[in-house]
């Protein structure tokens, strides 16, 4: 057959804080598209899709699925389609907990989060484990996605505008992205989007395209081996030169030496 699927399902008892049942979690392989049709989901769930492209799809809402898309998903009505353009390959984590995680239906952890491959780890560990084990695990990858990212009560929610804008910029960190594209994206005329968006992110728009393609450049940087001039290319700088000033201006140092 095409598909692989690597099922476990394990229940564990509660920890002197939140009770938390691990209901199961999976790695899966299609060779072929594959459609998970609308369905109740009670639990949370953390979501890592490898690679493959589709839709995940919940009432009046559609989320662009793609590759190292990591997401931690809330109670409700799912509805999954992984196109057929190529294989399809994701794991996921289904829990129950005492309480609610996220206020939305989904929150995506960017590639820029410095705990981003931890959390991934961790998840495939979550496989591998049993009894208390388990519930260190997912209570240290809850801890890991929501840190610093997470606002409290008093804190306004941020505009759903600005949230596509920053999915948007996720997946498109390799680009030279214009604030102009952005307040396109976002339905607003560029002085408006830069007032929102100042007023959600507490910076503006082109020193935030700055800081975090900048942090992924260091991420690469030191985790494929890349030589900075192949790094300024894959950025869309023009010259070494002036991806090094831009480097520098956030790290403060060049990307030749390490800090």
């Amino acid at each position: 057959m095409a598909e692989t699927v690597i099922l476990m399902s394990k229940t564990i008892m509660p920890s002197s804080h939140d009770f938390i049942a691990y209901v199961g979690g999976a790695q899966i392989r299609f060779e072929r598209g594959l459609h998970l049709p609308p369905r109740n989901v009670e639990n949370h769930r953390f979501l890592y899709v490898e690679s493959g492209s589709g839709e995940f799809i919940i009432p009046d809402e559609r989320l662009q699925l793609g590759d190292r898309m990591l997401l931690l998903l809330s109670p409700g009505v799912r509805e999954i389609r992984y196109d057929d353009k190529r294989p399809v390959s994701y794991t996921y984590i289904e829990f129950s907990v005492t309480r609610d995680l996220i206020t939305e239906p989904w929150f995506r952890v960017p590639e820029t989060s410095p705990h981003f491959q931890t959390v991934i780890g961790l998840l495939r560990s979550a496989l591998h484990e049993d009894g208390r084990e388990v519930e260190s695990i997912i209570l240290a990858a809850i801890d890991l996605t929501l840190r610093h990212t997470v606002a409290d009560a008093s804190t306004p929610a941020v505009d759903r505008r600005i949230r596509d804008v920053l999915d948007y910029i996720d997946r498109n960190l390799n680009r030279a992205l214009k604030v102009s594209e952005l307040a396109e994206l976002a339905g607003l005329s560029e002085p408006q989007f830069r007032r929102v968006f100042r007023a959600n992110m507490s910076t503006g728009p082109k020193e935030y395209l700055l800081r975090t393609r900048m942090h992924y450049a260091r991420r690469i940087l030191e985790s494929e081996g890349l030589r900075v001039s192949d790094i300024a290319e894959v950025l869309q700088f023009e010259t070494v030169y002036q991806f090094s000033k831009q480097y520098k201006k956030v790290h403060g140092h060049s990307p030749t030496r390490r800090p």
